[in-house]
């Protein structure tokens, strides 16, 4: 297994290919990015041969940093997670000193684990994106 680190727009279009269609939310945002491959979102993918497992993606976003990513739901509790989200933080991407947005309750858990020092969770409610104590 290999984990990449690389702007998305350098991703592979089959791994990208396959990353939109059985690694992301569908209808979501990072599911149209990885379909159209234009973007500059620094992404990590950890592949399998030539299959990818889980990716992690981190934006600025309202001027927050922020750490997404999906695992293959067979390959869930393995590590795949944390390793993508260390492998952005590792070159650089993500600074473990500033807070990081995250828009699902198992990023907060995945954030406070590598050490960073604030986490926000935000949840999607009436069309719009609110912070959610936790």
């Amino acid at each position: 297994m290999i984990c990449r680190v690389s702007p998305l727009h350098h991703v592979l279009p089959l791994c990208r290919q396959r990353c939109s269609a059985a690694l992301c939310k569908p209808g979501s945002e990072m599911q149209a990015e990885f379909r159209e491959g234009a973007a500059s979102t620094t992404v990590a993918v950890v592949e399998d041969g030539v299959y990818p497992l889980a990716w992690a993606a981190t934006h600025v976003w309202r001027g927050w940093q922020t750490l997404e990513g999906f695992t293959s739901p067979r390959h869930r509790r393995r590590g795949l997670q944390r390793w993508a989200a260390s492998g952005l933080v590792v070159a650089g991407h993500l600074d473990l000193r500033r807070p990081v947005a995250v828009f699902a309750p198992a990023c907060v858990e995945l954030t406070r684990s590598l050490g960073f020092v604030e986490s926000v969770l935000f949840q999607r409610r009436d069309g719009d994106w609110i912070e959610v104590r936790t």
